[in-house]
């Protein structure tokens, strides 16, 4: 069986990562052609281009890279064409995968699975209507958008969330400090600015700011930076000389997580990681002005960061936009560490019951399935 795969992004990689580790289980002679990162490729893929060069996130950053993303788009297409897979399983990044479901879809009539459904419940609800048009399948990471799909008529598995049975339940912070050689008897914060290259500018220098604050105060909390090994292309080393509290850390971020005590961490994955490694968080996000004024427009869910969207009630600090600046970071961080945090690591174990899929519905299953003969 031969299977493209596309995954666009950091978190997709990830995923796919964990897909192709399944499949192959199942039927080692599988054959995976397409795109995806690191992970992916130390798992046989060879990658047709660096996934970075779409990884956008917004509305501008991706508009200012349309046409990278546009000619990466039909040079996918175009070879998945010529290659004639059995199956096309878009991963994550709908506004880049759900194009090339479409017109593989017109073009060669292959199956398509969409694994991580679309996020229509936070915005362009419509789009539901269309997925049967052009998907076979959707792989969905939370058992409520099952739900939706089925109301719809739209043939969907919840197969849960990999990182959530990666991650024990109790986490022994003290034993990750000892693995990862840091000072058992210090507080650390960890700082995640993102994973892509705009988020990591647009967070970098704010978060650095926090750590400095502390510093001058004489403060014994101590604070790491937790970076994709992307990130060391950037040199950031050098915008946090003399800050004898901080110091960087290029990958192996779950970790890091599991060490540290609290954490300031961008909107996204990383969020629903930290809540599964059990660390009280403060959640940020910045982006251009404009992306904000029109996202803030279209996306209706009341919060942004997936421990408080999953629980339906704000669990976290969430600080958006204009209100990330050191003042409130320093505010909230406070208030963070002087908390009592029973309730919310109830919650997190709440969380974390419900993103693992007892029932184990099998990829490898599903994808024959709906494989065409």
């Amino acid at each position: 069986m031969k299977i493209a795969l596309s995954a666009g992004e950091e978190s997709g990689d990830i995923l796919g990562s964990d897909l192709m580790r399944s499949l192959k289980a199942h039927d080692d002679k599988i054959e995976f052609i397409g795109i995806g990162g690191e992970r992916m490729k130390q798992d046989g893929l060879e990658s047709l281009f660096p996934i970075n060069e779409i990884s956008k996130m917004g509305i501008i950053d991706p508009l200012l890279s349309l046409k990278t993303i546009l000619k990466r788009r039909k040079q996918l297409i175009s070879f998945f064409e010529s290659q004639k897979p059995d199956i096309f399983i878009g991963i994550d990044s709908p506004s880049f995968n759900l194009g090339i479901s479409k017109k593989l879809k017109k073009k060669i009539d292959i199956s398509t699975i969409q694994y991580v459904c679309p996020q229509f419940w936070a915005w362009r609800e419509d789009r539901i209507k269309s997925f049967s048009k052009f998907l076979d399948h959707i792989f969905c990471l939370y058992d409520f958008e099952k739900k939706i799909l089925r109301q719809h008529n739209i043939n969907s598995s919840f197969v849960g969330h990999p990182i959530a049975e990666k991650i024990e339940f109790e986490i022994n912070r003290k034993e990750y400090k000892q693995k990862l050689n840091l000072d058992e008897n210090s507080k650390y914060v960890v700082l995640m600015p993102g994973s892509r290259k705009s988020e990591v500018t647009r967070h970098f220098n704010v978060l650095a700011s926090l750590s400095n604050h502390y510093l001058k105060l004489n403060s014994k909390l101590r604070f790491i930076f937790a970076l994709t090994e992307d990130s060391k292309k950037l040199n950031l080393e050098k915008e946090i000389k003399g800050n004898s509290n901080l110091e960087i850390h290029y990958g192996n971020s779950r970790n890091i997580l599991r060490a540290c005590d609290y954490a300031v961490i961008t909107s996204g994955t990383a969020s629903l990681e930290a809540a599964l490694c059990k660390i009280p968080m403060i959640v940020i996000y910045k982006t251009n002005f404009l992306s904000y004024m029109i996202l803030s427009r279209l996306i209706k869910t009341e919060f942004i960061s997936l421990p408080n969207i999953l629980k339906k009630k704000k669990i976290v600090e969430e600080l958006i936009q204009t209100k990330v600046t050191k003042k409130n970071l320093v505010s909230e961080l406070e208030a963070l560490m002087n908390k009592d945090h029973h309730d919310l690591l109830n919650d997190y174990k709440k969380i974390h019951s419900s993103l693992i899929n007892s029932k184990k519905t099998k990829f490898y299953d599903v994808i024959n399935s709906v494989k065409k003969n």
